[in-house]
């Protein structure tokens, strides 16, 4: 009976192609599609960034070092040089945080609530 195969296999054909439909992929824009952030939230956004850095202030130490060590930077370099370097960094990040912590409910709400030091999170 191989008109009878010949016509199972064109309904087969036929049956999956009728499943077929077109689909097209939704855009997606996040300056239209995400809501613009309220103050509360930015001012929410500038405290936990500032807790972070006053928590996370110290490791840029270790992240100095090791950003130099993959430079390249000679020995001498690496405990010499970044320990001053990533203990400047430290201080820099810790004391952003202490004022980003101090300033985020008093900050005017056009303004103030970018990042003082970039990165803004250390990880």
């Amino acid at each position: 009976h191989p008109i009878f195969r010949i016509i199972v296999a064109v309904l087969m054909v036929a049956a999956m192609f009728a499943q077929v439909t077109p689909v097209s992929a939704q855009l997606y824009n996040p300056e239209l599609d995400l809501p613009k952030p309220t103050g509360l939230e930015k001012s929410l956004t500038k405290l936990g960034r500032g807790l972070s850095n006053v928590m996370f202030g110290w490791a840029e130490i270790p992240v100095t070092f090791d950003k130099k060590y993959k430079e390249g930077k000679p020995l001498a370099y690496l405990l010499g040089v970044v320990p001053v370097l990533g203990g400047a960094r430290a201080v820099m990040r810790t004391s952003t945080g202490v004022f980003e912590m101090a300033t985020f409910p008093f900050t005017d709400k056009d303004v103030n609530y970018d990042a003082v030091l970039e990165p803004e999170y250390i990880f």
